[in-house]
């Protein structure tokens, strides 16, 4: 089975896939366990994730990345903490185990361009 990353480089992640590797993370467990998520919190971070994906391969949203993921993908922590909505707040650090291990190297370059 291709891993996410995997998915990602072969233009071929989707929402669900995204949603089932979140459900594999240690602090999504955490916070499910507590009930400080719900199936529709899970959505939304899938879908934000998703945008990241799409802002990589020139499939932006019709809405943009917006500032929050904006601040996440040029890794300005202060930025997105400020922006986050109170879902994304709770796992931000899982952005950066998702930047870090599903996404290619050059994201950053690549979404942001010149603006990185």
């Amino acid at each position: 089975m291709p891993t996410v990353l995997q998915k990602f480089v072969n233009e071929t992640l989707t929402r669900k896939d995204i949603l089932a590797w979140l459900k594999e993370q240690g602090q999504i467990k955490f916070l499910a366990e507590k009930q400080a998520l719900t199936e529709k919190d899970l959505d939304h971070i899938a879908m934000c994730m998703h945008h990241i994906y799409q802002a990589y391969h020139d499939m932006v949203p019709k809405h943009g990345l917006g500032h929050f993921l904006t601040a996440v993908i040029k890794n300005d922590f202060m930025e997105a903490c400020g922006t986050a909505d109170k879902t994304n707040s709770l796992v931000l650090p899982l952005y950066a185990t998702f930047l870090y291990n599903c996404t290619p190297g050059d994201y950053r370059e690549k979404i942001l361009g010149s603006k990185c």
